[in-house]
């Protein structure tokens, strides 16, 4: 049975070589030269640097995954008691970490602390409440001040969104039914501490590898050997008899199964003309451009050292970074001997104009609030600078929907199916974990409500 893997970003990689394992006959097509979408490692001058996702947590799906492709030796884990900081008013808080810091910290007020102490005791929503944004979850849960504070920099630094757009049960499901469950998040946290599996290996730290992140889609293209063929563009994909019909800038393919393993925008392209419910819910899923810039500092213009995974920003006029991984702290050989490397990100949902300004112009602003954040006697070097336009899908209100509406169209049309990081999850872990749900007789088989299950 052939099945055509349309796109060779993680998900498809991972899609791919779980179908071939099971001795399925797989073909990957990839418009570029190069796998691995979004993840992008580069070296420069000294440098190591990711050009889309810096981290990843150690899931049992990525852990299983860097197994079977022998790729433990090349795994570097960061110090899990690294702090983490939040940029409020130009100075940087550490993150809470402990009831203690959490008493201590200037980030809330006397009466925030109280409001976030009071989380049990709040009534659950009713079943019959309309969907909640992040920020409408979170402040009626914990407060307004955590929801500005602590949530809202969180959201932009991981998700490049609004938490006044993204929908609280997408983009934070596993809370979100827990308050349904439990009641509340505090017995939401104690219930998840309990059932986890205590002997099971865990790692705490965020996982990397020695030679970058890009390591994980190269391993995995080099298994596929053959299977995938890059700089191939697909030109439509339609059903065909008893099967589909890919065509391609190479000539026509005809298979039984198509996964699309595209970005939302390129995959409504593709569905457009034989399903158009499925390219509306497609095409209605924002991403908003993002810009990764790398700067160094040498290791002197930091008086007080670079320590900790890095700092996110509470959202405030003026300001223009939303974050930034302080990817020379986080892991070594990431910069020369005697310099520092600081990774922000810039644009997103609240302000995608940031990520459109010219070079020069986002490189200055970008250094000087860094400089100010962390400060800095001198000011930085640009190493590299990357402009993602269609970066991180938003699980705006009204995605379960849209989810739903592909879960249909993939009944109606047996052999087709999404896979991408606007279903769920956005993270590397969860992309992992959503590629290896589609088995050998899944495609085919699988009823809309199982398709649904895993995001509800």
């Amino acid at each position: 049975m052939t099945t055509i893997v349309v796109g060779a970003g993680l998900a498809g990689l991972v899609c791919a070589r779980s179908l071939a394992a099971s001795g399925e006959d797989v073909r990957v097509l990839e418009r570029s030269e190069r796998p691995g979408g979004v993840i992008r490692t580069e070296r420069r001058g000294g440098f190591l640097l990711e050009m889309g996702p810096n981290t990843v947590r150690a899931t049992p799906e990525l852990l299983g995954l860097v197994r079977d492709l022998g790729l433990e030796s090349d795994v570097i884990v960061s110090d899990p008691r690294l702090p983490r900081y939040i940029d409020w008013n130009g100075r940087l808080h550490p993150l809470p970490s402990s009831a203690l810091s959490l008493a201590r910290t200037p980030l809330l007020s006397p009466r925030g602390k109280l409001r976030l102490a009071a989380e049990p005791f709040i009534r659950r929503a009713p079943l019959s409440a309309p969907p909640e944004t992040v920020r409408a979850f979170f402040s009626r849960r914990l407060g307004g001040e955590v929801a500005d504070r602590v949530i809202a920099p969180f959201v932009s630094g991981i998700f490049a969104g609004d938490p006044g757009r993204l929908s609280a049960a997408d983009a934070f499901p596993a809370l979100a039914r827990g308050e349904r469950l439990r009641g509340s998040l505090f017995a939401t946290a104690i219930g998840a501490f309990r059932r986890r599996d205590r002997s099971a290996p865990r790692i705490l730290g965020l996982l990397s590898f020695r030679n970058g992140l890009e390591t994980l889609p190269r391993a995995i293209a080099a298994a596929l050997g053959p299977r995938l063929e890059t700089g191939t563009s697909v030109e439509s994909v339609s059903p065909g008899r008893g099967g589909w019909v890919v065509r391609t800038s190479r000539g026509a393919i005809d298979a039984e199964r198509v996964v699309i393993a595209s970005a939302a925008g390129e995959a409504a392209r593709f569905v457009r003309d034989f399903d158009a419910e499925a390219f509306v819910a497609l095409s209605s899923i924002p991403s908003p451009p993002v810009a990764v810039l790398h700067f160094s500092w040498p290791a002197v213009a930091l008086p007080g050292g670079l320590r900790g995974f890095g700092h996110l920003v509470v959202p405030a006029p003026g300001r223009r970074v939303l974050g930034a991984v302080w990817s020379s702290s986080l892991f070594s050989g990431r910069a020369p001997e005697g310099e520092l490397l600081v990774t922000a990100f810039a644009g997103g949902a609240r302000d995608p104009g940031a990520a459109d300004l010219p070079d020069e112009e986002l490189a200055r602003i970008a250094g000087l609030e860094l400089g100010q954040s962390l400060g800095a006697a001198a000011d930085p070097r640009l190493v590299a600078l990357t402009r993602w336009p269609r970066a991180i899908p938003q699980y705006e209100i009204g995605h379960g929907h849209r989810m739903a509406v592909l879960a249909r169209a993939e009944s109606r049309w047996p052999g087709l199916a999404f896979l991408g990081s606007y279903r769920g999850g956005i993270s590397v872990g969860d992309v992992v974990k959503s590629a290896l749900t589609i088995g050998p007789a899944d495609l085919a088989h699988r009823p809309a409500h199982e398709l649904m299950a895993p995001l509800h």
